[in-house]
């Protein structure tokens, strides 16, 4: 961190801008779609940690956490609660303790309410031997459903209120034209008649209840659903030049209304060095897979030079984190014409951004994993795949079934042409980066080794409760800040890879490349994840070798 702070000196005199190259050195992507829950993998203490946060679909709703110590050390006491980035630890109940799960070892869980929407996060609290340690994992606590009442409950509420009608009603009539009668005495003309008035009375009356009831309730729903999490939509356009062909996304300016200012795109940061991380997948075959890095043209309008793709259409994710700390995924699509200038390869004058990438690679097929018991790392089956330059990635997985909802480790190892252990460097600050894609295009996540939580949220949030701030009353100047962020972005463009790459991974520890006995002998990238669906996928992963970033692509079937 020292270094950015003397070459910033040098080089940006705006101490803001120094501030935003900190942060965006911290920031990573936390995109998805359709996959929920967050991940962390981490040291607290001596222990390594791996927590799995489910966060609710309703709120206010509960949240599950599930928290895992590989090593299973005894007299350990596990707690967690939510902290609001607007609330901080002043506004924050005590901890609620976490409980060991019988017959899974090292394995805790607990549940949490989320009472408001927001940039939260859940606090883990590690106590061994009288020292607490603790971890902040973001979580974007945002109703995203509106869940359905269980047919055989809403059967059970209707014949109940059935019954309190009519009880109601007579009452009503009771009231008027049997209360004043003697007991024996048989019922008058004009007690007949009062029971009649009093039956319609109680009618109008319960029909008067009924109605306000359900207008309150119709507009307690019509407010709801306005606070439902909606995801920014944008237009993608293809743009042919002589220069090459372009992608512009334009976000839709109609719904940065929403969330009131947390919601305007001036106040994005950098994510990993990048403002948005943009992904092209080839709808369908899912053969083509491209890792793009748009520039701003204004709040509103990101562009970027597009590689030599093959008509037809794609997939667009863009990844983008704003200054609370809340990160998201804008989804479009993007059409390539036939009449496209089709851009070889082999063209000298096609030239990519530096940190961007494309590959192709096998259209999807209806085979699930298939293991090779002739290609064993530390004595696990594995799925071999090629990789550009003649290097080779294969996923070690001892069964090659994967559950719905269950902690993975996604173990690769690299290899050299020569069947060596290829010798990893970081990309953009990582040592690796994967993303997960359902066949259909209802999941999409990109992951890290360090897990699918957003680093910029938490450093955000640590400093935030560290400030003693709360609301939203002091936020910086929304086009200095923008002004101040381009100019951070274009410093650190500046850099060569080494020194940036040096910045960008600050003092994260990779834990994969910790001292690993089982892998001493292999060059290994794991990325932590649970597959939220049963279904098909495609699994990329990208990690850079002798200077070239390199893709495979490998398919699996998720039960």
């Amino acid at each position: 961190m020292g270094k950015l702070d003397e070459t910033g000196e040098k080089m940006i005199k705006h101490k803001n801008l120094v501030f935003l190259a900190l942060l965006g050195i911290w920031y990573l992507s936390m995109g998805h779609v359709g996959s929920p829950g967050v991940i962390f993998e981490g040291m607290m203490g001596n222990y390594r940690v791996l927590a799995n946060v489910d966060p609710p679909e309703v709120i206010p709703g509960t949240a599950m956490v599930s928290v895992i110590l590989p090593e299973n050390p005894d007299g350990v006491i596990l707690e967690a609660r939510p902290v609001y980035w607007s609330a901080g630890l002043m506004g924050t109940p005590t901890a609620d303790a976490l409980i060991s799960v019988p017959d899974e070892p090292g394995k805790y869980e607990g549940e949490m309410w989320f009472m408001q929407s927001g940039t939260s996060s859940v606090q883990i609290l590690l106590t061994k031997d009288g020292e607490t340690y603790e971890a902040v994992v973001p979580i974007m606590a945002m109703p995203t459903a509106q869940n359905e009442m269980p047919k055989e409950l809403g059967i059970a509420l209707s014949v109940l209120g059935g019954f309190l009608v009519i009880l109601l009603v007579t009452i009503f009539s009771s009231a008027m034209g049997d209360s004043i009668r003697n007991p024996g005495e048989e019922r008058s003309p004009k007690g007949q008649r009062k029971r009649i008035i009093g039956t319609a009375i109680g009618a109008v009356v319960v029909g008067l209840v009924l109605w306000g009831g359900k207008s309150w309730w119709d507009a307690e729903a019509r407010q709801y659903n306005e606070t439902l999490y909606q995801p920014f939509s944008a237009e993608s356009k293809f743009i042919e030049r002589d220069g090459g062909n372009y992608l512009r996304l334009k976000v839709d300016s109609t719904e940065l209304k929403y969330g009131q200012i947390t919601r305007k795109l001036s106040y994005m940061v950098p994510d990993h060095g990048k403002l948005m991380h943009l992904f092209l997948i080839k709808k369908n075959e899912l053969d083509v897979f491209a890792h793009l890095h748009p520039k701003r043209l204004d709040t509103l309008n990101y562009e970027v030079q597009l590689p030599p793709l093959p008509a037809g259409d794609y997939h667009v994710f863009a990844d983008i984190t704003r200054y609370t700390g809340f990160s998201e995924t804008i989804v479009s699509e993007l059409s390539v014409p036939e009449s496209a200038n089709f851009q070889l390869a082999s063209n000298r004058e096609f030239r990519l951004g530096r940190d961007d990438t494309f590959t192709f690679s096998n259209p999807i097929g209806n085979k699930p994993l298939v293991l090779d018991g002739d290609i064993m790392v530390c004595g696990k089956p594995g799925l071999m795949t090629d990789l550009p330059g003649g290097y080779s990635a294969m996923w070690e997985t001892e069964t090659g079934k994967f559950e719905a909802g269950r902690l993975y480790s996604l173990d690769f190892a690299l290899f050299d042409p020569d069947g060596e252990p290829a010798q990893l460097e970081p990309y953009l600050g990582m040592m690796g980066h994967a993303v997960v894609l359902k066949h259909d295009g209802s999941v999409y996540i990109h992951l890290h080794p360090t897990g699918t939580y957003s680093m910029g949220s938490q450093q955000m949030l640590l400093e935030r409760f560290e400030s003693g701030y709360v609301g939203f009353n002091n936020l910086p100047k929304n086009l200095s800040f923008m002004d101040s962020v381009d100019q951070v972005l274009s410093f650190l463009d500046e850099l060569p890879d080494e020194e940036r790459d040096s910045l960008l991974m600050g003092d994260m520890v990779h834990l994969p490349y910790l001292e690993d006995p089982e892998h001493e002998d292999h060059s290994m990238v794991r990325f932590p994840y649970a597959f939220p669906q049963p279904g098909d996928y495609r699994v990329w992963i990208q990690v850079k070798i002798d200077g070239e970033i390199v893709n495979g692509a490998f398919d699996v079937e998720v039960i």
